[in-house]
């Protein structure tokens, strides 16, 4: 009995652990960014709570890794939620438009867009 106990107990601790691992799963968020522009400093909200900060210095493919879902993302101070879209502007003047989809961001320069 007291083998079937300990054998039960190591079962238990191996599923806890294997949870824990799961839990913890990270994902990776992309920043497409289809304009000409830099734009900085991007921000990634995680539903956790904790910002990703990504340097997006000009077109191209950016990736993060995040622990959880981001709720939203902002360039330059503007957001856009989850399922949203939102419009910046840079400090430069130009404005880009840009779109939140799962852990996607999609960057296009304004003009392309209207």
């Amino acid at each position: 009995m007291k083998k079937f106990r300990s054998i039960s107990l190591a079962a238990l601790f191996v599923i806890a652990l294997a949870t824990m691992v799961i839990a913890k799963a990270d994902y990776t968020a992309t920043i497409q960014n289809n304009s000409t522009q830099d734009l900085g400093t991007v921000t990634l909200m995680q539903s956790s709570g904790n910002p990703v900060y990504v340097n997006v210095p000009g077109p191209g493919t950016f990736y993060a890794t995040v622990s959880s879902t981001i709720t939203f993302v902002s360039i330059n101070g503007y957001y856009a939620p989850q399922g949203g879209q939102g419009v910046a502007t840079l400090p430069n003047g130009k404005q880009v438009k840009f779109s939140l989809s799962g852990n996607i961001i999609v960057v296009t320069d304004q003009t392309i867009m209207n």
